[in-house]
Protein backbone atom coordinates (compact mmCIF):
# COMPACT_ATOMS: atom_id res chain seq x y z
CA UNK A 1 0.00 0.00 0.00
CA UNK A 2 3.00 2.28 0.12
CA UNK A 3 5.87 3.15 -2.19
CA UNK A 4 8.82 5.48 -1.82
CA UNK A 5 11.42 7.43 -3.73
CA UNK A 6 14.49 9.25 -2.43
CA UNK A 7 16.45 11.92 -4.28
CA UNK A 8 19.63 13.73 -3.27
CA UNK A 9 21.26 16.96 -4.37
CA UNK A 10 24.31 18.49 -2.63
CA UNK A 11 23.33 18.94 1.02
CA UNK A 12 19.59 18.53 0.35
CA UNK A 13 17.74 15.24 0.65
CA UNK A 14 14.17 14.75 -0.55
CA UNK A 15 12.07 11.67 0.08
CA UNK A 16 8.62 10.87 -1.32
CA UNK A 17 6.29 8.36 0.32
CA UNK A 18 3.13 7.30 -1.50
CA UNK A 19 0.41 5.88 0.75
CA UNK A 20 -2.26 4.13 -1.31
CA UNK A 21 -5.79 3.30 -0.17
CA UNK A 22 -5.37 5.59 2.80
CA UNK A 23 -9.08 5.32 3.62
CA UNK A 24 -8.55 1.70 4.72
CA UNK A 25 -5.74 2.71 7.06
CA UNK A 26 -7.90 5.47 8.52
CA UNK A 27 -10.84 3.16 9.27
CA UNK A 28 -8.82 0.18 10.55
CA UNK A 29 -6.22 1.95 12.68
CA UNK A 30 -6.94 3.82 15.88
CA UNK A 31 -5.48 7.00 17.38
CA UNK A 32 -1.82 6.46 18.37
CA UNK A 33 -1.45 3.58 15.86
CA UNK A 34 1.31 4.39 13.40
CA UNK A 35 3.17 3.12 10.37
CA UNK A 36 6.73 3.77 9.22
CA UNK A 37 8.26 4.38 5.82
CA UNK A 38 11.33 2.59 4.55
CA UNK A 39 14.65 3.88 5.80
CA UNK A 40 16.29 6.49 3.60
CA UNK A 41 19.67 8.18 3.80
CA UNK A 42 20.94 11.73 3.56
CA UNK A 43 23.19 12.58 0.66
CA UNK A 44 26.49 12.58 2.56
CA UNK A 45 28.38 9.26 2.77
CA UNK A 46 31.42 8.11 4.69
CA UNK A 47 33.83 5.39 3.58
CA UNK A 48 33.81 2.48 6.01
CA UNK A 49 36.19 0.04 4.32
CA UNK A 50 39.23 1.70 2.69
CA UNK A 51 40.09 -1.50 0.78
CA UNK A 52 36.70 -2.11 -0.84
CA UNK A 53 35.41 1.46 -0.81
CA UNK A 54 32.18 0.30 0.82
CA UNK A 55 30.20 3.25 2.16
CA UNK A 56 27.69 3.68 4.91
CA UNK A 57 25.38 6.73 5.14
CA UNK A 58 26.08 9.32 7.80
CA UNK A 59 22.35 9.89 8.40
CA UNK A 60 19.48 7.42 8.39
CA UNK A 61 15.84 8.55 8.49
CA UNK A 62 12.25 7.29 8.43
CA UNK A 63 8.89 9.00 8.21
CA UNK A 64 6.23 8.06 10.76
CA UNK A 65 2.56 8.43 9.90
CA UNK A 66 -0.44 8.28 12.26
CA UNK A 67 -3.31 7.46 9.84
CA UNK A 68 -6.02 8.07 12.46
CA UNK A 69 -4.33 10.89 14.32
CA UNK A 70 -2.12 11.24 17.35
CA UNK A 71 -3.58 10.15 20.69
CA UNK A 72 -4.67 13.66 21.74
CA UNK A 73 -5.29 15.05 18.22
CA UNK A 74 -7.67 12.52 16.61
CA UNK A 75 -8.98 14.98 14.02
CA UNK A 76 -5.63 15.64 12.33
CA UNK A 77 -3.11 13.65 10.32
CA UNK A 78 0.19 13.45 12.23
CA UNK A 79 3.56 13.09 10.48
CA UNK A 80 7.03 12.91 12.03
CA UNK A 81 10.63 12.64 10.84
CA UNK A 82 12.68 10.11 12.79
CA UNK A 83 16.48 10.14 12.99
CA UNK A 84 18.32 6.84 13.48
CA UNK A 85 21.88 6.97 14.80
CA UNK A 86 24.16 5.58 12.08
CA UNK A 87 27.36 3.57 12.42
CA UNK A 88 29.30 6.74 11.69
CA UNK A 89 27.50 8.63 14.46
CA UNK A 90 27.96 5.77 16.92
CA UNK A 91 31.65 5.54 16.08
CA UNK A 92 32.08 9.26 16.71
CA UNK A 93 29.84 9.13 19.81
CA UNK A 94 27.49 11.70 18.36
CA UNK A 95 24.82 12.67 20.86
CA UNK A 96 22.76 14.72 18.45
CA UNK A 97 22.17 15.52 14.79
CA UNK A 98 21.46 18.99 13.47
CA UNK A 99 19.70 19.91 10.25
CA UNK A 100 19.49 23.46 8.96
CA UNK A 101 15.80 23.01 8.24
CA UNK A 102 13.26 20.49 7.00
CA UNK A 103 9.69 20.57 5.77
CA UNK A 104 6.78 18.31 4.92
CA UNK A 105 4.51 18.54 1.88
CA UNK A 106 1.25 16.61 1.67
CA UNK A 107 -0.61 15.91 -1.56
CA UNK A 108 -3.77 14.02 -2.41
CA UNK A 109 -3.87 12.13 -5.69
CA UNK A 110 -7.17 12.98 -7.34
CA UNK A 111 -8.66 10.03 -9.25
CA UNK A 112 -5.79 7.62 -8.39
CA UNK A 113 -7.23 4.99 -10.75
CA UNK A 114 -6.90 7.32 -13.73
CA UNK A 115 -3.67 7.17 -15.71
CA UNK A 116 -3.23 10.95 -15.85
CA UNK A 117 -3.05 11.72 -12.14
CA UNK A 118 -3.58 15.17 -10.65
CA UNK A 119 -1.99 16.19 -7.35
CA UNK A 120 -3.75 18.55 -4.96
CA UNK A 121 -1.53 20.07 -2.30
CA UNK A 122 -3.19 19.80 1.10
CA UNK A 123 -0.51 21.12 3.44
CA UNK A 124 3.06 22.27 3.87
CA UNK A 125 4.76 22.53 7.26
CA UNK A 126 8.24 24.00 7.72
CA UNK A 127 10.69 23.59 10.60
CA UNK A 128 13.69 25.81 11.26
CA UNK A 129 17.09 24.60 12.44
CA UNK A 130 16.39 21.42 14.39
CA UNK A 131 18.38 19.16 16.69
CA UNK A 132 17.65 15.45 16.97
CA UNK A 133 18.99 14.27 20.34
CA UNK A 134 20.08 10.67 20.89
CA UNK A 135 19.45 9.55 24.46
CA UNK A 136 21.95 7.28 26.21
CA UNK A 137 19.74 4.21 25.82
CA UNK A 138 17.97 5.17 22.62
CA UNK A 139 19.42 5.59 19.13
CA UNK A 140 16.43 7.42 17.65
CA UNK A 141 14.72 10.77 17.98
CA UNK A 142 11.60 12.15 16.35
CA UNK A 143 10.40 15.64 15.40
CA UNK A 144 7.32 16.63 13.47
CA UNK A 145 3.72 17.76 13.78
CA UNK A 146 0.59 16.31 15.35
CA UNK A 147 -1.60 18.60 13.25
CA UNK A 148 -0.44 18.50 9.63
CA UNK A 149 -3.93 18.69 8.12
CA UNK A 150 -7.50 17.96 9.30
CA UNK A 151 -8.94 14.68 8.05
CA UNK A 152 -11.93 16.68 6.82
CA UNK A 153 -9.66 18.16 4.13
CA UNK A 154 -8.31 14.75 3.11
CA UNK A 155 -11.72 13.19 2.53
CA UNK A 156 -13.68 15.31 0.08
CA UNK A 157 -17.28 15.92 1.21
CA UNK A 158 -16.61 13.63 4.17
CA UNK A 159 -16.71 10.50 1.99
CA UNK A 160 -14.40 8.14 3.86
CA UNK A 161 -15.28 5.27 1.53
CA UNK A 162 -13.64 6.97 -1.48
CA UNK A 163 -10.29 5.67 -2.70
CA UNK A 164 -7.59 8.07 -1.44
CA UNK A 165 -3.87 8.08 -2.20
CA UNK A 166 -1.67 10.44 -0.20
CA UNK A 167 1.82 11.56 -1.20
CA UNK A 168 4.07 12.75 1.62
CA UNK A 169 7.32 14.50 0.78
CA UNK A 170 10.00 15.53 3.21
CA UNK A 171 12.89 17.82 2.30
CA UNK A 172 15.94 17.97 4.58
CA UNK A 173 18.70 20.57 4.39
CA UNK A 174 21.71 19.09 6.16
CA UNK A 175 24.65 20.90 7.70
CA UNK A 176 27.00 22.12 4.95
CA UNK A 177 29.87 20.17 6.50
CA UNK A 178 29.20 17.28 8.84
CA UNK A 179 32.66 17.63 10.36
CA UNK A 180 33.73 21.23 10.58
CA UNK A 181 37.26 22.06 9.61
CA UNK A 182 38.40 25.63 9.47
CA UNK A 183 42.16 26.24 9.78
CA UNK A 184 41.52 29.97 10.05
CA UNK A 185 39.43 29.50 13.17
CA UNK A 186 41.77 26.85 14.57
CA UNK A 187 44.66 29.27 14.29
CA UNK A 188 42.70 31.82 16.38
CA UNK A 189 42.50 29.56 19.42
CA UNK A 190 46.07 30.04 20.54
CA UNK A 191 45.57 33.82 20.51
CA UNK A 192 42.67 33.78 22.96
CA UNK A 193 43.51 36.12 25.87
CA UNK A 194 47.03 36.63 24.48
CA UNK A 195 47.65 40.27 25.40
CA UNK A 196 50.25 40.70 22.66
CA UNK A 197 47.42 40.88 20.13
CA UNK A 198 44.73 42.56 22.23
CA UNK A 199 43.50 46.03 21.35
CA UNK A 200 40.28 46.23 23.38
CA UNK A 201 39.45 45.61 27.04
CA UNK A 202 36.07 44.87 28.63
CA UNK A 203 35.28 45.43 32.30
CA UNK A 204 32.35 44.30 34.46
CA UNK A 205 30.49 45.31 37.60
CA UNK A 206 32.12 42.46 39.53
CA UNK A 207 35.54 44.06 38.98
CA UNK A 208 36.80 41.46 36.49
CA UNK A 209 38.07 42.38 33.04
CA UNK A 210 39.13 40.61 29.85
CA UNK A 211 41.09 41.71 26.81
CA UNK A 212 40.52 40.74 23.21
CA UNK A 213 41.09 41.67 19.58
CA UNK A 214 38.56 43.75 17.65
CA UNK A 215 39.17 42.02 14.34
CA UNK A 216 38.76 38.54 15.83
CA UNK A 217 35.39 39.47 17.33
CA UNK A 218 34.03 41.55 14.46
CA UNK A 219 34.96 38.96 11.82
CA UNK A 220 33.00 36.27 13.67
CA UNK A 221 30.01 38.23 14.96
CA UNK A 222 27.69 40.75 13.34
CA UNK A 223 26.81 41.94 16.84
CA UNK A 224 30.40 42.92 17.68
CA UNK A 225 30.98 44.26 14.18
CA UNK A 226 28.00 46.56 14.63
CA UNK A 227 29.15 47.73 18.07
CA UNK A 228 32.70 48.43 16.88
CA UNK A 229 31.21 50.54 14.10
CA UNK A 230 28.89 52.30 16.54
CA UNK A 231 29.10 53.05 20.24
CA UNK A 232 32.41 51.16 20.62
CA UNK A 233 33.95 52.61 17.46
CA UNK A 234 36.66 54.71 19.12
CA UNK A 235 39.76 52.63 19.77
CA UNK A 236 41.78 53.57 22.82
CA UNK A 237 43.08 52.52 26.21
CA UNK A 238 39.82 53.13 28.11
CA UNK A 239 38.10 49.82 28.95
CA UNK A 240 34.58 49.23 27.63
CA UNK A 241 32.12 48.69 30.47
CA UNK A 242 29.76 45.79 29.77
CA UNK A 243 26.35 46.16 31.40
CA UNK A 244 23.76 43.49 32.01
CA UNK A 245 26.02 40.48 31.45
CA UNK A 246 28.04 38.35 33.82
CA UNK A 247 31.77 38.06 33.30
CA UNK A 248 31.82 34.25 32.90
CA UNK A 249 29.09 34.41 30.26
CA UNK A 250 30.88 37.11 28.27
CA UNK A 251 34.15 35.17 28.51
CA UNK A 252 32.38 32.06 27.17
CA UNK A 253 31.12 34.07 24.20
CA UNK A 254 34.60 35.38 23.42
CA UNK A 255 36.05 31.87 23.72
CA UNK A 256 33.45 30.59 21.26
CA UNK A 257 34.20 33.38 18.78
CA UNK A 258 37.91 32.53 18.89
CA UNK A 259 37.58 28.73 18.83
CA UNK A 260 34.12 27.74 17.57
CA UNK A 261 33.87 25.70 20.79
CA UNK A 262 32.06 25.77 24.11
CA UNK A 263 34.24 25.99 27.22
CA UNK A 264 34.46 22.90 29.43
CA UNK A 265 34.22 24.52 32.86
CA UNK A 266 30.85 26.26 32.63
CA UNK A 267 28.30 25.89 35.43
CA UNK A 268 24.63 25.17 34.82
CA UNK A 269 23.67 28.73 35.75
CA UNK A 270 26.29 30.12 33.36
CA UNK A 271 25.03 27.91 30.53
CA UNK A 272 21.47 29.03 31.07
CA UNK A 273 22.50 32.69 30.99
CA UNK A 274 24.68 31.93 27.97
CA UNK A 275 21.64 30.61 26.12
CA UNK A 276 19.77 33.90 26.47
CA UNK A 277 22.80 36.11 25.78
CA UNK A 278 23.67 34.05 22.68
CA UNK A 279 20.12 34.40 21.44
CA UNK A 280 20.24 38.17 21.94
CA UNK A 281 23.48 38.34 19.91
CA UNK A 282 22.30 36.02 17.10
CA UNK A 283 24.85 33.32 17.94
CA UNK A 284 22.61 30.40 17.01
CA UNK A 285 25.31 27.72 17.02
CA UNK A 286 26.49 28.75 20.48
CA UNK A 287 22.92 28.74 21.75
CA UNK A 288 22.52 25.21 20.39
CA UNK A 289 25.77 24.10 22.02
CA UNK A 290 24.55 25.46 25.36
CA UNK A 291 21.30 23.49 25.14
CA UNK A 292 23.12 20.26 24.32
CA UNK A 293 25.58 20.76 27.20
CA UNK A 294 22.72 21.47 29.60
CA UNK A 295 21.09 18.22 28.50
CA UNK A 296 24.30 16.37 29.35
CA UNK A 297 24.18 17.78 32.91
CA UNK A 298 20.86 16.20 33.92
CA UNK A 299 21.20 14.32 37.22
CA UNK A 300 19.38 13.86 40.53
CA UNK A 301 20.49 17.31 41.67
CA UNK A 302 19.78 19.30 38.50
CA UNK A 303 16.79 17.69 36.76
CA UNK A 304 14.19 20.03 38.28
CA UNK A 305 16.15 23.18 37.38
CA UNK A 306 16.73 21.94 33.84
CA UNK A 307 13.09 20.92 33.44
CA UNK A 308 11.94 24.41 34.45
CA UNK A 309 14.45 25.89 32.03
CA UNK A 310 13.25 23.67 29.16
CA UNK A 311 9.67 24.77 29.77
CA UNK A 312 10.70 28.42 29.94
CA UNK A 313 12.44 28.34 26.56
CA UNK A 314 9.99 25.84 25.05
CA UNK A 315 12.79 23.40 24.19
CA UNK A 316 11.04 20.08 23.61
CA UNK A 317 14.19 18.00 23.15
CA UNK A 318 15.67 19.18 26.44
CA UNK A 319 12.40 18.39 28.18
CA UNK A 320 12.46 14.90 26.67
CA UNK A 321 15.99 14.39 28.01
CA UNK A 322 14.84 15.25 31.54
CA UNK A 323 11.73 13.07 31.32
CA UNK A 324 13.79 10.16 30.04
CA UNK A 325 16.16 10.55 32.98
CA UNK A 326 13.23 10.57 35.43
CA UNK A 327 11.74 7.50 33.80
CA UNK A 328 15.03 5.59 34.11
CA UNK A 329 15.85 6.77 37.65
CA UNK A 330 12.49 7.31 39.36
CA UNK A 331 13.08 4.61 41.99
CA UNK A 332 16.25 6.36 43.14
Amino acid sequence: MTSAQSTEMSNKTSYTWSVKEFQDLYTRMGPSDFMMSERFASSQSVTINPETGAKDPIHWWRLILYPHGYVNQPDYLAVFLTAFRSKHEKKNRAKSRTVQRFWFELFRVDDPDVKSKKLTQLAIRKFKKSVFVFESLDDVDTLGTRKLVPFAEIFEDGKIQNNVTLVIRVHIINEENEIRTNPFLSSFEKYFMDERYCDVEFEFDCGSSIKSNRFALASRSEYFDSLFNGEWSVAGTTPIHVKGMKFQVFKAILYYLYTDKLGNDLSLDTLQNLYFDSEARYLEDLKEMAVIRIGEMVNVHTWDQILRFSLKINEEQLKKTVMSFLHDNWDE
